[in-house]
């Protein structure tokens, strides 16, 4: 097995110094700092998989690699199918098809309709449709074209609520809320937004049992320890036992964490690696946002300029989520 990681290290090697070459090579004006940013979120990610689940590990590295060399041409395509912002309702019946599909056929995991599989492959729609969901909205401008967008929004939204997916829910939400503000300028869009989404979730917290359990076990884990307050009791104390500077790889008892390899990884890679190391992590996330946000405010062309904003918003919310639902900041979505 010993031999394995090696080789496994190895061959994670060669693929940063791909992507490396790769985007110096093509995309010469790059920001380099997000390259390497994501190229070290990853490289963590695969440590501490290879220390959980080795085939699990092996398994995400065979889907970044492929992501990798796909994403290497995305951009150009972007840039050069010009057409691709005339194709709005495409976006949207293929994202209300494709959850709609989850809300029928999708197997129930932690209280919502997540994913279904296909010939033996697992497929999560929502995570395609986020990146769909951002070419839906960019026409948002003039009164009429808001409440169009807002009602395909709903759509997506109101599906995924019926799937009890409310992380993704929230995210979709958001990142519309964001990109209506951008894109009208109008700060009544942006306060009107919070002000339902606030309502949505007080309603939310009536309507699905789930979700009650996981506000009390924010409120106190440890209240309902062998309840639902479980999973974010077990993820304190392998943070509060990592401290500072962690206990080292295989010296912990991350997987005694539910879900510790995917939802609530952030609570091994505090345990073993250290609360200051996971600090670390969180900043470069923020800066990966930051950068994002950097880069979508530079560009003049308004498609464009959305496009990035709303994929930058994708990203920080999603890890506001994660990572706030593990330290207990926010209740798990």
């Amino acid at each position: 097995k010993e031999l394995k990681v090696l080789i496994f290290y190895g061959a994670q090697v060669l693929f940063v110094l791909f992507l490396f070459l790769i985007y110096r090579i093509i995309y010469k004006k790059a920001a380099r700092l997000v390259i390497n940013h994501m190229c070290m979120l990853m490289l963590i990610g695969f440590i501490i998989l290879t220390r959980l689940n080795f085939d699990n590990a092996v398994r995400q590295f065979e889907i970044a690699v492929a992501a990798a060399v796909v994403s290497a041409f995305v951009p150009m395509l972007v840039r050069k199918l010009k057409f691709l912002r005339k194709f709005t309702w495409f976006y949207c019946a293929v994202g209300v098809a494709a959850l709609g599909i989850v809300l029928v056929m999708g197997k129930m995991s932690g209280g919502a309709h997540l994913s279904f599989t296909v010939a033996g492959v697992t497929l999560q729609p929502s995570e395609f449709v986020k990146i769909i969901f951002v070419f839906l909205l960019y026409e948002a401008t003039d009164f009429r074209q808001v409440c169009i967008t807002t009602i395909a929004a709903a759509v997506h939204v109101g599906i995924l609520v019926l799937s009890t997916d409310l992380g993704a829910a929230l995210i979709f939400f958001m990142t519309y809320v964001v990109m209506l503000y951008v894109a009208t300028r109008k700060p009544s869009y942006f306060f009107g937004g919070l002000g339902v989404g606030c309502l949505a979730a007080l309603v939310g917290s009536k309507l699905f049992s789930h979700v009650r359990v996981r506000i009390e076990a924010w409120k106190d884990p440890f209240a309902s320890i062998h309840g639902g307050g479980w999973q974010v009791a077990q993820a304190l104390f392998a943070i509060g036992t990592g401290g500072w500077f962690g206990l080292g790889l295989y010296q912990g008892m991350p997987d005694k964490i539910p879900l510790g390899a995917s939802d609530f990884v952030f609570a091994s890679i505090s345990e073993e690696m250290g609360g200051a190391f996971a600090v670390c992590i969180v900043l470069v996330c923020f800066s990966c946002f930051l950068m994002f946000l950097n880069i979508a405010m530079q560009i003049k062309d308004q498609f464009y300029k959305l496009i990035a904003l709303g994929l930058g918003c994708v990203y920080g919310v999603q890890v506001f989520l994660n990572v706030g639902g593990v330290i207990k900041f926010i209740p798990s979505t």
